[in-house]
């Protein structure tokens, strides 16, 4: 006797099948949330503990790795399409140029550099990609639990824990989880809660609201502009796709101005001297010099970072075009655009989360980040195809019933 259950979109046929797929789906979601989310938990322990870093990174990264390796050996055939031999066939390249950086030229930072990309995004990335599943409420909540969980223990434990460092700027900062940081997992809480709010009963909302609530003051308290500009772009662009933006505004508006109006937060003090920032100026001339150096070397590229400074650029585009050369940048580039086009599909569906976590990624890569760093990107790339199988899109308006013709009376 067989049964017909569906777990993370998939039909279970028999009880073994059944069994298998809930396994697989729990082992994934869990993986998801500590790849995407962990180490900012980790972080903030690290700073409460006032302990060497090593201590917990390298075994958490370590066992990040190794719950990839038995995903990846457990679960069933690889299931490719273009996007995902494109991602695999840029990884390749990607770790041969940082092999090459480190073996070769020894670019400082190049044997980080690989570690950190195998480790947190290729091996993830990869094991998700073969499990092919995906189940948005399960996913939502684990990932809004463990992203609240760093977000909450930084804010905490930098305003009364005593855990948090000077900044100049005065910032919230953790000894091992700097501003941005903070910034970008509340607004990962943030963006999870949000599809867990659509489901939820009355008293989980009031409960999703006080944690909002907190995890905007985070964001506040953290004043990194690039993780509020990543929220406020996402759930923009979530409002027009559901047809609410007018909704959102009204609702918004008024608290932008509230905060911007403030002059005793550093999100305000940050926004306010945004022509002045060092740190933007720097950034400039960084991308300047990348461009020069792409130029002397534009087919098959010249490092990993921008050789006057030893930095990558804060631009994953321009990064690719060092890093490969221009044709396979081109290349890097239309992947990026066909996972905007998935990602943008998914947000008119139950599987959002993948959609906002998405634009979230390709917003902090673009502006901040960098090819080995940028993991929610990778993950979402990964995972796209997964949502875009299992996504149930809202009901299209019933067509009019067809005219029967009745034989008229003789």
């Amino acid at each position: 006797m067989t049964t017909n259950a569906i777990v993370g979109g998939l039909p279970a046929r028999s009880p073994v099948d059944f069994r298998y797929l809930k396994r697989v789906l729990n082992r994934c979601a869990m993986l998801f949330a500590l790849d995407l989310f962990g180490y900012p938990v980790v972080g903030s322990v690290i700073s409460l503990l006032q302990i060497d870093s090593r201590t917990l990174s390298v075994p958490f990264r370590v066992s990040v790795a190794l719950f990839s390796i038995w995903i990846i050996l457990t679960t069933r055939r690889l299931k490719l399409d273009g996007l995902r031999r494109l991602m695999l066939i840029i990884w390749f390249l990607y770790i041969i140029r940082l092999v090459h950086d480190w073996l070769g030229p020894a670019l400082q930072g190049a044997d980080y550099a690989l570690e950190f990309f195998v480790v947190t995004s290729v091996l993830p990335g990869f094991a998700l990609m073969k499990a092919h599943v995906y189940q948005q409420s399960r996913f939502a909540l684990i990932g809004f639990v463990i992203a609240s969980a760093g977000a909450l223990l930084g804010l905490f434990g930098g305003l009364f824990g005593g855990a948090a460092i000077e900044d100049p700027s005065g910032r919230l900062s953790l000894a091992a989880l700097n501003p941005v940081s903070l910034g970008n997992q509340a607004t990962s809480a943030f963006l999870c809660g949000l599809v867990l709010w659509r489901g939820a009963k009355t008293r989980h909302r009031i409960v999703l609201t006080g944690i909002f609530a907190l995890l905007f003051g985070c964001l506040v308290l953290a004043g990194s502009k690039g993780p509020v500009l990543q929220l406020m772009v996402c759930l923009a662009l979530w409002a027009l796709r559901r047809g609410f933006l007018l909704r959102l505004g009204l609702l918004g508006v008024p608290v932008a101005v509230v905060i911007l109006a403030s002059s005793s937060n550093p999100l305000a003090d940050r926004l306010a001297q945004a022509g002045d920032d060092s740190s933007t100026v720097d950034r400039v001339v960084m991308i300047s010099d990348s461009l020069d150096q792409i130029s002397d070397s534009p087919l098959v590229g010249s490092a990993f970072v921008e050789l006057n400074s030893g930095f990558y650029p804060h631009n994953i585009f321009v990064e690719a075009g060092l890093a490969f050369g221009v044709p396979v940048a081109l290349a890097f580039a239309w992947m990026i655009f066909v996972g905007v086009r998935r990602a943008w599909v998914t947000l008119k569906t139950d599987c959002d989360l993948l959609g906002l976590l998405f634009f979230a990624g390709l917003l902090d890569a673009t502006l901040a980040g960098s090819i080995y760093g940028m993991t929610q990107l990778w993950v979402m790339l990964a995972m796209l195809p997964a949502g875009a199988a299992f996504a149930v899109r809202p009901a299209a308006r019933p067509l009019p019933p067809v005219p029967t013709l009745t034989p008229s009376p003789v």
